[in-house]
């Protein structure tokens, strides 16, 4: 045609693709599928409140407004009429162009529902994934032909077969495209470069559905259009220019976003932090969507008062964070204070470093006290409600300490994760300790682990978080703890295995047990030689499956002191000392040497041959706080002090951990009194300090409570006859030696020597959050092993009267009958 051909109505208008516009309206198309992949990666999964509706909408319209009617009225500014006159160019009615852009929101937001639509059924899940699909393709062409609809200067007519394969096009796109996403997308978490190639495929379906229906359509001529028109055009243009900049504005700033992140985090694997690792029932670790762990910063670092003192397990802030999350409840009502406490003084301040004094850590004034322990537990706690109020979780639930510190930032910023992962895992750990060495390392890692049940999963999954494997998120979590891949790996199956061992069955009956002390260096106490798989116990044998009787008890009796070959000998009877055994002895004799025989081969073969017998048995509550209560073991032990350099190199099943700490898990199980203990301590503790507001004034609020108690105490077997000191009052921070003074479990009944009962009338009265115990405890003991009725009504009895001190555990038991009846000569202290 001629630049001056005049078209009359009803004649064929001829048609071109601007080529540079087809591109622009493909990167409309980009910007709002990117934004709405990084939508759909981060919000939750469920349906079922109203963020979940307002986050499905938003993605429904990032792609309608966006990725489709931008589009759209962009790519058909690229359709060049004629020979390019803005009075010949297609114009749009105002009400079909309002309807195109509710109707794909709408369509999407059905299809988005339908995918996040909570179903356990993989056979429900996929045909909602078909329906996903098919809804949004379905908008896509609806949305394609309604505005065409709205044409008002031409009439168009479309070739059926193109017709057709634009329908195909967006729906087997969209189809594949967002099955592929939620199939998948666990495994892109830390991946940007899919996401990116997802949002790719689906822009260019939504385009290709485009030009192929534009492909070889018919456009007859209608009228000419008016200035008006002509304006309303390039207005709709416009905006749908600015909506796709602003689209891509928002996910170049998601870009940067995560890029500051990343620096960030890689800045806070300097520091000392606290992160969760939360299990689901497949055995996948909670993620962000940044493919990271939930983590807070604590603090720094923690100030040391001297040169020689590292912050490890053996550390007796760590065994009191330790204990605080088995007992949640103990420090959970002070959790408020401690914030408005922190927020309220300048923590960072030079007087964090200044040492305390001895009486500082239990009673100081607020203006005054410089106690950096204090500041930091009251951080821990703080960092740990944080985190689960990020998760929509009460304190009470988001997990347990695991027992390991994560020393963080041991890669240099040059140093490249794939060359540092072929690094062995023996290298990059401490093989007996469970401790990474330190290779440049300036951070520490503390975790909170648990294992979530399916609906709990379910919950964390509708509140933004993922769950991936190791495999598909380890990689990026390593490089952003800036530790090498296999520490990680080691740690996450040390995780994973943590928590199985808190779900296991409780452990009854009568054991034999080896007790090995390793004294540590430069006179910093002891360690003692664990189970590896489970650091909560020592190594040991199952004797018997219930309690021991009395005459079993008394054959055990015979062997006290022994070493270990002397105590065969003696069960093989080979010096005839036994005229003639009783039948039952013997069998019990042979079952104690297959004990000894299974003992010996878990622990390293001079401990073996230097240990001897303990004939007075312990009472071990081998139970943790997510099981039931009630099941005591009862525990037989072989002793020794082993030399200072004793290697476990060659023994797999064991690994040494500091005494106090192993003295410590053992006060954490269901139903421990040292709860009780833990919560007073946090008061006394802590109360001073929180009670006071900001001004000085105290609260207004007083409250009185009062708690009572009443329980058995466990009838035990009579102790050595050394004698041995008691503290007058033990703390819950750090290690205690003191006697056993009151219980609220139930100890076997069976062998005890008398029957008793204390009566512990707790007062507890909080004023201005200082808790004052007036506890008192009434104890009586007989100093016969096996006494009769007469004793046991009360004839010869000793009455102690004192106030509740935190328990002594079976370790300290051991440890004492150590030192005092099997110390070796050579062996100085």
């Amino acid at each position: 045609m001629s630049a001056g051909h005049i078209y009359v109505e009803g004649e064929v208008v001829p048609s071109h693709f601007s080529p540079g516009i087809v591109a622009a309206s493909y990167f409309a198309s980009l910007c709002g599928c990117l934004l709405t992949i990084e939508l759909l990666h981060r919000r939750g999964t469920a349906l079922g409140n109203l963020r979940s509706w307002l986050e499905t909408l938003g993605c429904a319209t990032s792609m309608g407004l966006v990725g489709i009617w931008c589009m759209h009225f962009i790519g058909n500014r690229a359709i060049v009429l004629a020979n390019g006159d803005s009075s010949m160019q297609l114009v749009y009615n105002s009400g079909y162009t309002t309807l195109s852009v509710f109707l794909p929101i709408i369509g999407l937001t059905m299809a988005f529902s339908a995918a996040e639509y909570p179903s356990r059924s993989k056979r429900l899940h996929w045909c909602l994934l078909v329906c996903t699909g098919t809804f949004a393709g379905l908008s896509v062409v609806g949305m394609h032909y309604i505005g065409n609809f709205g044409v008002t200067n031409y009439r168009l007519q479309y070739v059926p077969r193109f017709l057709t394969a634009s329908i195909i096009i967006a729906v087997g796109d969209c189809l594949l495209v967002l099955v592929l996403f939620y199939t998948l997308r666990e495994r892109w978490i830390s991946s940007w470069w899919k996401r990116l190639l997802c949002a790719s495929l689906l822009a260019g379906g939504v385009s290709a559905m485009h030009f192929t229906a534009s492909t070889k359509c018919i456009y007859r001529f209608r009228g000419y259009n008016g200035d008006s028109a002509i304006q309303s055009r390039n207005t709709q243009v416009a905006v749908a220019g600015a909506l796709s900049g602003l689209a891509g504005f928002i996910v170049v700033g998601v870009l940067f976003f995560t890029r500051h992140r990343s620096r960030l985090l890689k800045i806070r694997s300097q520091k000392v932090m606290l992160a969760c690792a939360m299990f689901d029932p497949d055995g996948k670790i909670l993620v962000t969507t940044e493919g990271v762990l939930p983590a807070r910063e604590i603090t720094d670092k923690y100030q040391h008062r001297t040169f020689s003192e590292d912050f490890d397990t053996a550390h007796p802030v760590f065994q009191w964070i330790f204990r605080v999350t088995r007992s949640w409840t103990s420090v959970s009502e002070q959790i408020p204070h401690m914030k408005s406490h922190l927020a309220a003084h300048s923590i960072e301040s030079d007087d964090d470093s200044k040492p305390a004094s001895s009486a500082s850590s239990a009673q100081y004034d607020p203006e005054t006290y410089s106690d950096y322990s204090i500041v930091f537990r009251e951080r821990f706690c703080c960092a740990a409600a944080s985190l689960a109020a990020a998760m929509h979780l009460p304190t009470d639930r988001i997990g347990v300490l695991y027992d390991k510190i994560v020393d963080t930032g041991t890669l240099r910023a040059d140093d490249k994760l794939g060359r540092r992962a072929v690094v062995p895992v023996t290298e990059a750990l401490d093989v007996e300790s469970g401790k990474t060495l330190k290779l440049f390392g300036r951070g520490q890692l503390l975790f909170l682990t648990k294992q979530l049940s399916s609906d709990d999963a379910d919950k964390l999954l509708n509140a933004g978080f993922r769950f991936a494997s190791v495999q598909q998120v380890g990689r990026h979590i390593a490089e952003t703890m800036q530790i090498p891949l296999p520490t990680l790996e080691y740690h996450t199956a040390c995780l994973r295995q943590y928590t199985h061992k808190l779900a296991e069955s409780e452990k009854s009956g009568t054991w034999l047990s080896f007790f090995g002390l390793i004294p540590r260096p430069n006179s910093k106490g002891f360690d003692v030689g664990v189970k590896k798989d489970d650091q909560d116990q020592l190594p040991d044998a199952q004797l018997l499956s219930t309690e021991p009787e009395q005459w079993q008890a008394e054959f055990l009796q015979r062997m006290d002191g022994l070493r270990t070959r002397s105590a065969m000998t003696f069960l093989e009877d080979r010096n005839n000392t036994d005229v003639q055994r009783e039948p039952r002895q013997q069998h019990f004799a042979s079952i104690m040497l297959h004990a000894m025989m299974s003992l010996s081969e878990q622990v390293p073969a001079d401990w073996f041959r230097e240990a001897r017998f303990l004939a007075r048995p312990v009472f071990a509550h081998y139970t943790q706080n997510v099981r039931s209560r009630g099941t005591v073991t009862w525990l037989y032990s072989f002793c020794v002090i082993t030399d200072m350099h004793t290697s476990l190199e060659t023994c797999n099943g064991v690994a040494r951990i500091p005494l106090t700490f192993f003295s410590a898990r053992q006060r954490c199980y269901k139903g421990s009194p040292d709860h009780a203990i833990l919560a007073r301590d946090i008061h006394q503790e802590f109360g001073p300090l929180l009670a006071r507001r900001v001004g000085g004034k105290p609260p207004k609020d007083r409250s009185r409570r009062v708690s009572l108690h009443r329980s058995k105490t466990p009838k035990k077997f009579p102790k050595p006859s050394t004698p041995r000191k008691a503290d007058s009052r033990s703390s819950s921070l750090g290690h205690s030696d003191s006697t056993s003074v009151h219980e609220l479990v139930d100890f076997p009944s069976k062998m005890g020597d008398v029957t008793t009962q204390e009566e512990r009338g707790s007062e507890l009265e909080s004023w201005g959050g200082i808790l004052v115990n007036s506890e008192t405890v009434v104890k009586s003991s007989s100093n016969s092993d096996y006494s009769n009725d007469t004793r046991r009504l009360g004839l010869g009895t000793k009455v102690d009267v004192s106030t509740a001190r935190q328990e002594d555990t079976f370790v300290d038991e051991l440890f004492h009958a150590t030192r005092t009846r099997f110390v070796p000569p050579k062996i100085s202290y």
